[in-house]
């Protein structure tokens, strides 16, 4: 199996153990646990998880009025890994240029924990790109060149 490419399927009794113990369960495995709702008969992933949490939710809001997407930034004060990505690449003339069509947010994890586990994050710095409906439309973990990042915020405005 590898483990970037690879899916599969764990079911698993909900009343011996959470989403939580799961997705901990996995990582310690080595893999990156995604809930895949496109076999449930749902309308939509709120019937999954409930309302987009503060303060995200509160950023889409502005972004769907402003017709703008979402940049977040998961963080955490003691997380040295984020620290040099806010100096190295957030700080950067060229992203910080690309990111005024955005609406942007930064999320302390210690401080909105359901922020986090609502979307998936699990390590940080996380970013993520949300359309005005708060749908993920790409997913960075970890450092990433202020060159790649400033492309691919470009490159969402465009679709």
């Amino acid at each position: 199996m590898i483990l970037d490419r690879d899916a599969f399927t764990i079911e698993y009794d909900a009343a011996r153990t959470t989403l939580d113990q799961m997705y901990v369960a996995i990582e310690s495995l080595g893999y990156t646990p995604r809930l895949a709702i496109e076999d449930f008969d749902i309308d939509s992933m709120d019937e999954v998880l409930g309302e987009i949490p503060e303060p995200i939710l509160a950023g889409v809001s502005s972004a769907r009025q402003m017709g703008r997407y979402v940049f977040v930034d998961f963080y955490a004060e003691w997380c040295i890994a984020c620290k040099a990505l806010e100096e190295i690449t957030l700080e950067s003339f060229e992203v910080q240029s690309a990111l005024d069509e955005f609406v942007v947010i930064k999320v302390d994890t210690d401080a909105y924990p359901e922020s986090a586990v609502y979307f998936g994050v699990v390590g940080m710095p996380t970013l993520l790109i949300l359309n005005s409906d708060g749908k993920e439309l790409f997913r960075s973990v970890g450092p990433i060149s202020a060159d790649k990042l400033s492309r691919v915020l470009i490159d969402s405005q465009v679709q």
